[in-house]
């Protein structure tokens, strides 16, 4: 996680120059983890009980508890900017720290597009 914070971090400071790197950073990623949360949730449920657990308000909540826990672990703990300072890699690697780093925003991301439409074929083939 602190590669991926770390980052991110980098995305927004160097490509996206940002006003407030570090709440961007703990947005995008928390985004991303609670994408990740959510579809594995809906995925399991469908797959073991033919339907959706999860409600719009209820992948809100999950991505606004993600918010939370991400502010305190990062932001109110002064993580980040210790993150920040040790500049953390994948096996001490940039460009495999880059590459893990970019599939994963890529792959949750992408979630949005696929997964409802498999898990709504998966559902009809219950029936």
């Amino acid at each position: 996680m602190k590669v991926l914070y770390y980052y991110y971090y980098l995305f927004y400071t160097r490509v996206l120059p940002d006003d407030e790197p570090h709440a961007t950073v703990i947005f995008t990623l928390s985004f991303s983890e609670s994408l990740l949360i959510n579809y594995a949730i809906d995925f399991l449920a469908v797959h073991l009980f033919c339907k959706y657990l999860l409600s719009k308000w209820s992948m809100i909540a999950i991505f606004l508890l993600i918010v939370g826990i991400n502010y305190l672990v990062f932001h109110r703990t002064g993580k980040n900017k210790e993150i920040i300072e040790r500049k953390p890699t994948f096996l001490g690697s940039n460009r495999l720290s880059i590459v893990i780093t970019l599939l994963f925003f890529l792959a949750t991301t992408s979630f949005l597009f696929w997964v409802a439409d498999y898990l709504m074929y998966v559902i009809e083939q219950c029936r």
